[in-house]
């Protein structure tokens, strides 16, 4: 259940989720592990009925933005209070490109797949290897699991991280087509376009001076290198930007 939690979270009710003997620390609240133990038991070991108990919570539903007084009372937020904003696991941020492309390969079962595949394959990212020797780059940059142990991931932020979501070829390739994806949707109409590309990629709609910066970059005329591009090539390449600005905001790989 502290696991379960944590994933969930970002943050284990045990916090050493590594020693959960004597020597580790007591769990905070120790009556809400307690109690999440027991339905698990009285449910027949069901993990499918904790996760769905869990994300339908008002715990899980809460916001993240800190509260003065609460703040003061429990800074580190020990008693839940709010979320606790962490970071997509590295699958997850993977399988966002293809899913907003609608190419998310959601087929279930099967053989492991070559982790070099990994960036023409759109299997879901948990079907690659994923050995000491051979695991997906990206997964890699984003803190995958390690292979020897199975606690707490450790969470990093290192400059290849955004490099890889602005030049890496899968994050290119997923906003050309999800650029595509959204034109059929919304038209090619920058007012239209911009509050559809939002809520495609990080789900909620632009603030007024976002939509506004966005549609002033789509409509400025573009050139490559010193040849001007044909004016619907150009369109296009913008729409592909504006997709690709919003797989590098932080909203695409935080939960909040």
């Amino acid at each position: 259940m502290n696991h379960i939690w944590m994933r969930h979270f970002g943050q284990a009710l045990v916090p050493s989720v590594f020693d959960f003997g004597k020597n580790g620390r007591r769990p905070m609240p120790p009556a809400l592990l307690d109690w999440l133990a027991a339905e698990f038991v009285e449910h027949k070991w069901s993990m499918k009925h904790l996760h769905k108990l869990i994300v339908t919570s008002r715990t899980y539903r809460q916001g993240s933005t800190p509260d003065a007084k609460n703040v003061t009372a429990d800074r580190d937020n020990v008693y839940f209070w709010r979320v606790p904003p962490h970071r997509l696991e590295a699958e997850a941020v993977r399988d966002q490109l293809p899913f907003v492309a609608d190419n998310l390969d959601l087929t279930t079962s099967g053989p492991d797949l070559d982790h070099d595949s990994g960036l023409t394959v759109y299997r879901r990212s948990l079907y690659f290897r994923h050995a000491h020797e051979k695991q997906m780059e990206l997964l890699k940059l984003f803190d995958a699991a390690g292979v020897s142990e199975c606690y707490q991931r450790r969470e990093s932020i290192v400059p290849q991280q955004a490099l890889a979501l602005v030049n890496g070829p899968l994050s290119a390739e997923m906003a050309r087509l999800g650029a595509r994806r959204i034109e059929t949707e919304a038209g090619t109409d920058p007012g239209k376009f911009v509050p559809a590309a939002f809520e495609r990629v990080i789900g909620r709609a632009p603030t007024a001076t976002e939509r506004s910066e966005c549609i002033a970059f789509m409509d400025t005329p573009g050139t490559r290198g010193s040849e001007k591009e044909a004016p619907k090539d150009a369109a296009e390449r913008r729409r592909t930007g504006v997709v690709l600005a919003r797989f590098n905001h932080h909203e695409f790989v935080t939960v909040r």
